[in-house]
Order: structure tokens, then C-alpha cells, then sequence
């Protein structure tokens, strides 16, 4: 069905950058220098990969959290996690204050030797736009689909991309990749582009205008959602399963040819397909439908493992990071600032059972290939040939600071008068 489905809605081939997309299956002297290097961290720092965290202030980063909090032994030094989601408290007033602080979040932890997060926020645009008082204006995705054609929606997003990454964030979660329906077309609001059509073509613009740009982007929510908020319930998508293939799977299906970075799982359980569990800790939807099926290799994403949707069904953080990392997900995120209780649990659970330790070390190999892809790693060539995982700089990344903001500014000028042209009304 998706053969003759794509043959409707083609994804045009577009040039995609090299350094942000899926990554391809590694070659076996890539392999062995991502293992070598997870090899030479201490385990708390290894496991800290796999969670992407929110964080303290707006001015000054420092760590909430010890090692000890995992280790059990004091003077074990500050505990940094593997990403760190930025919310609207967390952006500073003006642009040379949040490039000051994404740019402390790495002298932390260049200062204390430890591995450098990377940055995501939140911005959609409409509604769910963290960013609102700094970057440009940056409209819903409904009013983009109505008011610009895919290529002016590119042009929209690209100069959008080049403020996020000027600020020093790493990846975008957008776009919501959710075709909007009868049965979610209440919460989903003008957050989604529309109809089927809509929804793909926009989404790759969006993909593709963030990625040529240096931003990650995170398609959202797989396999879909309902018109129940997650934040208070457990969405329960109801469609017989011919229905839910070509409603809801059909869009990413085709999404996934532009090669997000990442794809955020849904907390959404589906009665036609694994009926009994959240879509984010279903190895059905993971492993089998998402990795199989439609030969995803971007990084996958749990939805906040702390959401009411989990935790009030049976599901509590602490049983959500296994369940969840068991069905293939590479990223616990966590709406919380700590995460050492979730890790510690984690780490018991490896020290007795074989496969999950192996499930465990697969998202911690993940997470190392994607901040190869974002810069914030890099692979060496070592005297003998075989490759090296070494740190980059902040500036190797992202250029000066100086630099970054005189681009930021010229591309807020530029996204500020494009709004105006297209938007006036």
C-alpha cells in the first residue's frame, strides 16, 4: 500500500546536507571508534546519553545533579545529561543573552571534562513557539499551509533555522507530522498543516529548510495522536487498521524520505495494532513498524515518560525509561531536571539482564553518531589509519559568538520582513 500511495503524494528529490540527516549504517572503522569512545567514559556519563532533560536559569548553566546520585559515592563530580530541552523560562532577554547561555552550557563542561549536550527547543511556530519574543515571528502550521506554497514555507524555515542555530540550539522538535483527522483534528488545531497532502509536502519543506540550515528536526508524534491531551490522558486511537495505515502511518512513511534526524514516538496506544501499549514503549511500533517496516535509522524519541498519560495508566517513569528503551527508543526525555533516579534504575536492571544491557549500549551508540552528525563530536583519522571520536569546540560547531549574532540579527531582519510580505493580514 505505501508503493502505490507514494506514487500520489512523491516526496521531491531535494539536495539534503551530509551532517544532518538519518544516519546510514556506519562502516565497521566508524562502528569500532563510537564504541571505543563510549568505552573510555565512566558509566554515569555514558548512560547520562540517553536522556534529554530540562535545565535550571537563563543566564549561567550549572549541573542539578551529582554523579553520586547514581555511583553512591560522594566527590564523584557534577552529572550532565545527553541533551537538554530549553522551555520559554530558560531563554534570556535578548539574543546575546541566550548565546551566552547555550555557550556557558559548554565552558561547564569543558571546564569539568565532561561530554557537551546538545540544545533542543520546542518551537512549531503558533502556539507552541518557546522562541516567540526572540526570533522572528513564526506563524502555525496551519497558517503556513494556507498562506504560503511549500517553497515559501521552505524560505520561511530556513530563516527560522538560521536564528536557532545562530542562538547555539542543535535541534528543532518540529514538524508535527500528524495529518489532521476527525479523530485528532480538536487537539492537534492549527498545529498540524491540514489533509494528508498537506501535511507531507509541508512537513519535508520543514525537514529540509532546518537541516540544510545546521538544526536537527524531530518529526512528531508517530504513529498519531487523538483529540485526548497526554498531558492528562491516555489517547486511545480507535481506527481499524487499513484506516490507520493510510490516515496516520502514510504521512511519516513519506516524511521519513526527506531523513529527519530524529523522530518523537507518540504516548497514543492503538487498538488495531499492539492495543495494550503506548505507542513510545511498543517494540510493534518501534522495532517492527517504525525501524522495519519503514526502514527508519533517524534517532527515536520517547514523548515525556512523565506525562499523566503514562504515569495515571499503569506505565510510572521508572517501569516507562525500560518499557521504552526494551521497544528500541534511543532517548528518555523527561519534562523533570533530574534524571540520576531513572538512570540508576536503569543501571540495575542492566547489571542482571544481558539484553537490555545490550539494548542500553545500542542508544548510547545512537546518541554518540547523532552529536557526530550535529558537530558536536567529530571522527579524526588517527596515525594508523582507524578513526578516533573527539570533541569539538563551541566555535568549531558554531563559529564565533561575535559571528553567530550578526547572523542572527540579519536573518530576524530577513524572517521579520518575509512575515510582513506574506502574513499581513
Amino acid at each position: 500500500m505505501f508503493v502505490l500511495l507514494a506514487l500520489v503524494f512523491p516526496a521531491a528529490p531535494l539536495a539534503r546536507p551530509s551532517a544532518l540527516r538519518a544516519a546510514p549504517p556506519s562502516d565497521a572503522a566508524e562502528e569500532a571508534a563510537v564504541r571505543d569512545f563510549l568505552a573510555s567514559l565512566p558509566e554515569p556519563q555514558r548512560i547520562a546519553q540517553i536522556f534529554l532533560v530540562n535545565i535550571e536559569g537563563n543566564t549561567s548553566y550549572t549541573a542539578v545533579e551529582s554523579v553520586s546520585a547514581i555511583s553512591g559515592r560522594a566527590g564523584d563530580g557534577p552529572l550532565v545529561p545527553g541533551g537538554c530541552l530549553l522551555f520559554g523560562y530558560n531563554i534570556a532577554p535578548d539574543a546575546e543573552g541566550v548565546v551566552a547561555f547555550t555557550d556557558s552550557i559548554a565552558a561547564y563542561c569543558d571546564s569539568h571534562r565532561l561530554l557537551r549536550p546538545y540544545i533542543a527547543v520546542d518551537q512549531e511556530g503558533g502556539l507552541v513557539n518557546r522562541l516567540r519574543t526572540m526570533t522572528s515571528t513564526l506563524p502555525s502550521a496551519g497558517r503556513v499551509a494556507e498562506k504560503l506554497p511549500p517553497s515559501g514555507a521552505y524560505d520561511l524555515y530556513a530563516l527560522q533555522a538560521r536564528q536557532l542555530r545562530s542562538l547555539g540550539f542543535d535541534m528543532n522538535l518540529a514538524p508535527v507530522a500528524e495529518a489532521a483527522g476527525g479523530q485528532n483534528a480538536e487537539f492537534l488545531g492549527t498545529r498540524s498543516y491540514g489533509g494528508i497532502a498537506a501535511t507531507v509536502a509541508y512537513s519535508i519543506a520543514a525537514v529540509r529548510a532546518y537541516q540544510d540550515n545546521g538544526v536537527s528536526s524531530v518529526l512528531k508524534h508517530f504513529p498519531g495522536n487523538t483529540n485526548t491531551d497526554p498531558h492528562t490522558g491516555l489517547p486511545e486511537i480507535a481506527l481499524p487498521q487499513e484506516s490507520l495505515l493510510a490516515e496516520q502511518i502514510f504521512p511519516f512513511a513519506c516524511i521519513l524520505g526527506a531523513s529527519p534526524a530524529a523522530v518523537l514516538m507518540s504516548l497514543a496506544r492503538t487498538q488495531a495494532c499492539d492495543a495494550a501499549v503506548p505507542a513510545c514503549l511498543s517494540s510493534f511500533w518501534v522495532r517492527d513498524m517504525l525501524r522495519g517496516t519503514l526502514a527508519c535509522r533517524a534517532l527515536v524519541l520517547s514523548d515525556d515518560i512523565f506525562m499523566g498519560a503514562l504515569a495515571d495508566n499503569g506505565f510510572p517513569p521508572e517501569l516507562a525509561a525500560v518499557q521504552a528503551l526494551m521497544a528500541g527508543v534511543d532517548v528518555i526525555m523527561l519534562s523533570e531536571k533530574k534524571f540520576a533516579p531513572v538512570a540508576r534504575i536503569l543501571l540495575e536492571r542492566a547489571a542482571h539482564d544481558e539484553g537490555f544491557a545490550a539494548r542500553l549500549a545500542e542508544a548510547e551508540r545512537s546518541v554518540i553518531r547523532y552529536k557526530i552528525a550535529c558537530g558536536i563530536l567529530a571522527l579524526k583519522e588517527q596515525a594508523d589509519g582507524s578513526l578516533a571520536v573527539v570533541p569539538q569546540g563551541i566555535d568549531a560547531q558554531f563559529g564565533g559568538r561575535e559571528g553567530r549574532l550578526k547572523d542572527f540579527y540579519e536573518a530576524k531582519q530577513a524572517g521579520t520582513a518575509f512575515v510582513r510580505r506574506y502574513f499581513a493580514d
